[in-house]
This record gives structure tokens, sequence and C-alpha cells, in this order.
């Protein structure tokens, strides 16, 4: 079968010309080759729109780390009060952190943006102002209510980083490991370069504003999972204020995101990645001589 379309035309000497349409088999090969560059595409368009939403990551991080300085330099040197805080009954803060925050059961601090932007509530209200900081790209994840019969609601959750426990810790010493230095302010760092800030936070496993790192005598295990949404990899920033995208090695890192509240408890020995973040953490307290 041949598909021809006829059509007089005048070229510009003036001759009639006559138009004769593709074939078949010459549509089927040019339908063939648009797939083809199609599959070829479409993975590019993918990984560079992953790539931006990386990108992205980064200067979210770096924008929260900038209120963390500014924080310091406006309060002599003391770091942003952090760790974990509900609001009373009464309406009031337990104390002010840099984003309010508690537990999964804490459902507010999920999905109320005051507790990110209120001056009242949030310490990083003065620094920043848009929501959107507090929230990775790759985050797409909803909150679920805890208590049977766990719906998840159409409400977006709010935040998707955390801060390193031993920086700014303001709540019960009791719950870090001992014998690792919590640092109050910024001339009491050590080798910042090697310190983590904020990192993204697995969105089943994040809870408390701080991101809680259990040391080797605690536990052998995770606290609060990292986030693996960029192809397997966090994003953390550190305290000189570089950021790094690390790729998580150990598949027990990485659960699946499903909407359930990741445990605290779940012991994992000799995971790669757990010894990674705990050296980027703290360090010990000196002996006494």
């Amino acid at each position: 079968m041949q598909l021809t379309k006829s059509v007089k035309l005048n070229d510009p000497c003036g001759q009639r010309l006559s138009s004769v349409g593709f074939t078949s088999t010459e549509l089927l090969a040019v339908m063939a080759m648009i797939a083809i560059l199609a599959g070829l595409l479409l993975p590019v368009l993918a990984r560079a729109k992953s790539q931006a939403r990386r990108v992205q990551c980064i200067n979210n991080q770096r924008q929260l780390f900038l209120a963390w300085a500014l924080y310091a330099d406006d309060h002599d040197d003391r770091l942003v009060p952090n760790g974990h805080a509900p609001v009373t009954a009464f309406g009031q803060l337990c104390i002010k952190l840099w984003v309010t925050g508690d537990s999964h059961f804490f459902a507010p601090a999920f999905t109320n943006e005051d507790f990110l932007l209120d001056p009242h509530l949030a310490a990083f209200a003065s620094y920043l102002q848009s929501a959107a900081t507090f929230k990775c790209p790759e985050d797409r994840s909803l909150y679920r209510d805890p208590f049977p019969p766990f719906i998840e609601s159409t409400r977006a959750k709010i935040r998707s980083y955390s801060l390193n426990c031993f920086l700014g810790w303001a709540v019960d010493p009791k719950e870090l490991t001992p014998n690792y230095e919590v640092f109050l302010k910024t001339s009491d760092l050590v080798s910042p370069a090697k310190l983590f800030t904020f990192q993204d936070v697995h969105p089943d496993s994040i809870c408390y504003p701080a991101f809680m790192v259990y040391m080797p005598e605690k536990m052998e295990g995770f606290f609060h999972y990292p986030s693996s949404l960029h192809n397997r990899c966090g994003i953390l920033t550190f305290a000189d204020g570089h950021a790094e995208t690390h790729k998580w090695t150990d598949p027990r890192t990485m659960p699946p995101v499903s909407g359930s509240v990741l445990m605290h408890w779940d012991t994992e020995p000799d995971n790669a990645d757990l010894t990674w973040i705990r050296a980027r953490t703290t360090c010990r307290t000196p002996t006494p001589p």
C-alpha cells in the first residue's frame, strides 16, 4: 500500500510539480526513530531534573547553615538551641529551638508552618521566612497519623532536615551518649570541616528537630535514618560551611519510604554508613589528666 497525496504546485520557474507522500514503511521507520530518540532523551531529562532537585536541596541546607551561623553571631557565639520541645497544653513552649518539633505523635510540627516561621515558636524565624527552605524537593511524603487506623492525610510534611544533636543540645543531657562533646559555642567546635550540622532525614524517620546519633557505647543502630532520596545519597552541610553529597552503601541504611514510622531502636551492627556519620558527629570528651 502506498500513501500518496498529489498536490499541484508552482515552482519558481512556473512549472507545475507533483508532491508524493511517505509510504507506510517510511512512516513506520520515522515513528521508530522518534521512539528511539524519546527513549534516549527521557532518562537524560529525568537525570537533569533529579540533579536540579539535588542542587536545590544543597541550597536549602546552605540557607539553614547561614541562619545557624548568624544566630551564633547575634548571641555571643552561642549555638542555637537544639533538641526536641513540644508546645504545652497552654500553648507555651518548653524551650524555643531552631524550629519546634517533638516525636512522631506531635502532629502540628509536621504540618503547621508556624512551627517553622513564627518567631515565638522558632529561633530561625528571624532569619528565614520561606517554608520551602525547610523541605527537600525530593521529599513528597504526606503526614500519616501514627495511631490506628493510621490515616494518611493530604497534608505534606513541612520539614525534611534536622540538626546534629551534639550541636546546641538544650534538653536532658542523659539522652545523649556520655563521654562525647556537646558543643554549645562555635568557639568550642573541634575540626568544623569534619562536623556535620544539617542533613536530610528519611521521611519515615524524621521527628525531632535534632538528628539523633547513637554513639558506640549507647547502641549499634540508627536513631534517625538519613535520607537516600537523592539516588541512594544523602546531603549534609558541615560546620565550616561546605556541603557534601554522600552515597550510602549498606542496604539497611535505605529502607523504602512507606509512610509508617521507622522505629528508633533497631540494631544494625557493622553498618559502615553509621560509622561514617558517627565520625562526623562529635568527638570524645578528653580524659582529665
